[in-house]
């Protein structure tokens, strides 16, 4: 072959593999930790907008002291998928199995919302 003046490529320059993973992501394991985390932040999260209603009624209160646990609610909300959302989409986590991913996901869902809670001025009632 006559030499062109050009360096030879290495036989395979496609970064994707070709290697098969092992689907250990849709396990069980990872499908209860995913549950027992998103679950610890929905209660963290939805649980005094839920809560707090069904107690003042109990207690003959007026609900007037909701709207700001729904305030923070919402604050929760915003910044959990503020934060969640490029993470989600990161090349690293989106190639993991749907549970693994929800799995991997829901402590930084925990901490978001816990974060929230204690630095937001919580109100008085």
């Amino acid at each position: 072959m006559p030499p062109t003046g050009h360096r030879p490529q290495a036989a395979s320059v496609n970064v994707k593999r070709n290697v098969v993973p092992r689907d250990i992501g849709d396990s069980p394991l990872c499908l209860a930790l995913a549950l027992l985390f998103w679950g610890f932040t929905a209660l963290i999260v939805w649980g005094p907008v839920v809560l707090l209603p069904v107690f003042s009624v109990a207690w003959g209160q007026p609900p007037t002291w909701v709207v700001p646990w729904l305030e923070i609610t919402l604050l929760q909300v915003g910044i959990g998928a503020a934060v969640l959302t490029p993470l989600y989409f990161a090349p690293g986590v989106e190639r993991l199995a749907p549970s693994a991913r929800f799995a991997l996901l829901g402590p930084v869902a925990v901490a978001v919302a816990l974060t929230v809670l204690f630095c937001v001025d919580l109100p008085r009632m």
